[in-house]
Parts: C-alpha cells; structure tokens; sequence
C-alpha cells in the first residue's frame, strides 16, 4: 500500500501534464472558425462552459462517494471520446457533442486531481509536502501544455485535424498512467450524503469569511483566466494579418502558446516560494492585477511588442492555483472536498458561459475590432472584480 501510494506521488506529475497536453489549443478557435461563422464558434464555447457547469458538481459529488480514481478515469475517457469526435467533426452539432464530452473530461478532473494529491500526502502521513507537489504538479501542467502546443501547432499546418490525431494518441496514453494509480482515500459509507445534502453542507462552510473570500476570487479568476484564451488566436491572426503573414497563423500561435507555458511553468514552480514570502493574499491580488493588465494590453494594442507582453498572460494562474489550493483544501472536509472544489469552479463557469453567451449575442463580422469590444468589456468587468476583493481582503490577514 505504502509503495502504491508512493508511486502515485511519482505519476502524479505526468498525469498533470498528459492531461493538459492541449495539442489542440493553438488551433482550436480557427479550426472551428474554418468550419463555422463567428457566432457559432462563440455559441460553441458557451456549450462548453454550460456542459461543465452541469457536471462539474455531480462529478464532485461522484468523486467524494465513490473515489479518486474511479473519478479520474472517468475523465480521461471523456478525453478520449472527445478528441476523436473532433476529428471527424464537420458540422455545428457535430462540434457541440464533442464539447460536451470535452466538457465532461474537464468537469470531472476538476476538484478531484489536487483533492487525489493532498489525500495520497495525508496517507502517507507527509500532509506538509503537499504544497511543494501541487506546485511541481503545476509546473507540469503548463510544461505538458507548451510541449503540446509546439507539436500541436506544427502537425495543423497541413491540416488542422493533425492536432486532434495527436490529441488521441495523448488521450491514450493518459489512460494507461491514471489506470496505474492507487485511490488513496478510504470512503467511509456512513459519510456519504445523497446529493442535494452534500451541496447544502458545502455552502454551509462558506460561513468562514476566509472560505467566502477565496471562493469568491476563485470565481472571479476563472472567468477573466479564460478570456484571453478564448481571443489570442484571432489576436495573433490579426497581427499575422498586418504582416502579410496568414499562412503562417498555425505555426505562429503554436510557438506563442510555448514560450507562454514555459514562462508560466517557471512561474509555477516558484509560486510555494513566492506565497511564503509576501503571503497568500498578496500572492493572489498580484495573479488578478496581472490579468486584467493583459486583457488591456490585447484591447487596446495590437504589435509585436504586444504580443510579446501577452506571454505573460498563463502567469496569473501559474502564480495563483498551488498558493489558492493550499489554503482551501486542507481546510474543506475529505468527505465533502471535491464537491466544494466543484461548487467554486462552477459558478465560475457559469460566469463565463453567460460571458460568452451575451458576447455571441452581440458579435458582430468576424472582424478584430468586435473582438477587442469584447475584451475591453471584460478589462472593466474584471477591474470591477479586482477592486471589490481588495477592499474586503482583510480577511486574509
């Protein structure tokens, strides 16, 4: 038991980093651009983040009854599922299943990875060594990412699909290494909850003002996290554009999206050592500041000195995820963990889906100039955000 558990400490990282091997993350947006008009493509996006909404709290309470790992598996054979429905995707409806099934694979990984490692620490006795694992495991995450991109982004310039067959093979092996690991917790039958239960009690711990608060910055992060992922592509594309260089969108965007996870691994790596020194709330404050500076550098300037300070735009969650899951997990019960976990990411999904949502309502050509709108709207959203959580920090003290 003690050297399956041990064993887990060593897969963990490389199930991080397969897991986020995005071969498809610099193409995506044009990829379904090529097939699809603008609306479609952010209707699609709205999809997703709606599908993950929907699951994201069942997959934490289906975690926290019946297991880590089965949990686990579960999401990487949505993954698998997912890549090959892209593969063969061609129209609308064919591109909503795959997102869902993607959203599926996201929605039960979520929660249930840090909630897998912290338990495998607790097992094995060794609970102080969980920092420094999930800020490895982050580093991992954004090295699998760049990794993916590079190779992603080389395979879709003949053909976009090439990703998505990478994409597969990446998925598959992701399968063979979360088969492989050992469920650290034992599930006492007589602390399950039915399902309604459990969400009432996770609520109820947000009576602890410190709980409240990294909830609400959870919820606040996710969603401006995710706007410039959702916009660099046409961002790099219209800059492409002013160079005569469209042909080249693929490659350029791959190589983009590397150097940004390499920074960001970099980040990560340091984020344990960052947090001890100026605190968590410091930490945390600093990750959404930086944020909301790249949405406004993506608004108002599109250049190559531009872009290049959008390499920084993975550091906010390179900073934030290791220092925020330290002060949330440990402090939530095992029993309702994963589910809390679950609740915080959902509502900020929710929050980007009706994002996006109202953004596809209003988007006009497929033009850059309604795209910056759109990022100039979330640059105010998210400053609002950001002022309202650093007047109420004090609680962090």
């Amino acid at each position: 038991m003690i050297a399956s558990l041990k064993r887990n400490l060593r897969l963990y990282p490389w199930y991080v980093g397969l897991f986020h091997a995005y071969f498809w993350l610099p193409i995506y947006f044009l990829f379904f651009n090529s097939k699809l008009v603008l609306a479609d493509v952010l209707y699609l996006a709205s999809i997703y983040f709606a599908s993950v909404v929907l699951m994201e709290v069942p997959s934490g309470w289906f975690s926290d009854t019946f297991g880590r790992k089965k949990t686990l598996v579960t999401a990487s054979c949505f993954l698998c599922v997912a890549y090959v429905l892209f593969l063969f995707a061609n129209t609308f409806e064919q591109f909503a299943i795959a997102q869902i099934f993607l959203a599926g694979g996201i929605a039960f990984n979520s929660g249930t990875d840090t909630s897998f490692l912290l338990e495998t620490t607790q097992a094995l006795s060794d609970e102080d060594s969980y920092a420094t694992c999930e800020a490895k495991a982050m580093r991992f995450n954004f090295l699998g990412t760049a990794f993916a991109s590079v190779f992603g982004g080389l395979a879709a310039i003949p053909d976009y699909r090439g990703a998505y067959i990478l994409s597969v093979l990446g998925g598959i092996g992701l399968l063979v290494i979360t088969l492989q690991l050992q469920e650290p917790s034992q599930h006492n039958k007589d602390d399950r909850m039915n399902f309604f239960k459990q969400i009432g009690s996770c609520f109820s711990l947000l009576q602890e003002v410190k709980l409240l608060w990294l909830s609400a910055f959870t919820v606040l992060m996710i969603v401006i996290n995710h706007i410039p992922y959702e916009f660099y592509q046409p961002y790099m594309e219209e800059l492409a554009n002013q160079y005569d260089a469209l042909a080249t969108t693929p490659l350029f965007t791959s190589v983009h999206l590397t150097l940004t996870m390499l920074i960001a691994s970099w980040i990560a790596s340091r984020s344990i050592r960052i947090r001890n020194k100026i605190g968590t709330r410091a930490t945390l404050l600093s990750a959404a500041g930086l944020q909301i500076a790249m949405m406004a550098t993506m608004h108002f300037f599109v250049s190559i000195p531009a872009a290049i300070a959008t390499l920084l735009r993975s550091c906010p969650r390179a900073l934030m995820t290791a220092p925020l899951n330290v002060a949330v997990a440990p402090n939530v019960p095992a029993s309702k963990r994963a589910t809390f976990l679950s609740l915080q990411s959902l509502f900020g999904r929710l929050g980007f889906a009706s994002t996006l949502a109202l953004f596809a309502s209003m988007a006009g050509d497929n033009d850059w100039q309604s795209m910056a709108t759109m990022l100039g709207w979330s640059m105010w959203l998210g400053l609002a955000g950001f002022t309202l959580l650093l007047f109420t920090s004090r609680c962090m003290k």
